[in-house]
């Protein structure tokens, strides 16, 4: 009687992991695209929630409301403090954590703050615009005047 040995011989073990690499090599990219995709779109929606928060807080207080890098050295990358008052009178509200790491937040205006009326509109002559980019993510935030907040869009 013969026995017939199980298994798989060499040549269909180098066929299966030839398959797999090329399997392999095609989703890494899009998987770390969908990573930076969803870390972008949770730095952004805490951006949002935040700016909203300073508005509203600036509406029901009826008073001045501003929004700043909490790091000293104006970094808008590595967190947001959200205050009421100026100078000693400095009352935080709320401290927002920073962004994903290897994600640049910055404001392209003239500002080194964010403000809101007590109509909920923003204090300045020109609409502040801020970028965030992570890897290929890019997002683009205008505060519009009238405080309307246009991601990747413009004031109307």
């Amino acid at each position: 009687m013969r026995y017939r040995t199980e298994g798989f011989t060499l040549i269909e073990l180098l066929v299966a992991l030839a398959v797999s690499a090329v399997l392999l090599t095609l989703v890494v990219p899009a998987f770390s695209q969908m990573v930076q995709r969803a870390k972008a779109d949770r730095d952004i929606s805490e951006l949002l929630r935040s700016l909203n928060y300073a508005r509203l807080e600036a509406i029901d207080r009826g008073l001045p409301i501003h929004l700043r890098p909490a790091a000293v050295d104006s970094d808008w990358s590595r967190g947001l403090s959200i205050y009421q008052g100026d100078g000693a009178a400095m009352n935080v509200l709320r401290v927002v954590p920073a962004v994903s790491r290897d994600a640049r937040l910055t404001l392209i205006s003239e500002f080194d703050s964010i403000g809101f009326n007590a109509l909920g509109g923003v204090s300045a002559a020109v609409p502040p615009v801020m970028t965030y980019v992570l890897g290929g993510q890019h997002r683009t935030i205008m505060l519009c005047l009238n405080g309307r907040i246009a991601v990747n869009g413009e004031c109307k």
